[in-house]
């Protein structure tokens, strides 16, 4: 497996501070998305920025770049147009146990 970081970024400007009642169900739908690549052990990381300009940042396992790409466009708030994803080859060099 090879490791892969994903940028999200809101494709609204008042998202995530004043999301309408559909990006707040796509934002729900897609926390509970990670969470279950997560207790797969297929995400590494998650979290994102907490001031403007926002952004989430997931590290994740995946064979190639294609499947990592598949990953992140699965995601239900970029399906939706919430979030807009960027997906590049990433390797974790040191991380805090």
């Amino acid at each position: 497996m090879h490791q892969f970081i994903c940028f999200l970024t809101p494709s609204r400007e008042g998202m995530p501070d004043d999301p309408t009642p559909e990006e707040s169900k796509a934002a729900m739908a897609h926390f509970e998305y990670y969470k279950q690549l997560h207790s797969n052990g297929t995400l590494i990381l998650a979290g994102r920025t907490q001031t403007p300009p926002h952004t989430g940042i997931l590290v994740f396992e995946a064979p190639d770049l294609n499947s990592a790409q598949e990953i992140a466009n699965t995601d239900p708030a970029v399906i939706a147009g919430v979030f807009n994803t960027r997906v590049q080859p990433y390797n974790v060099a040191l991380m805090r146990e």
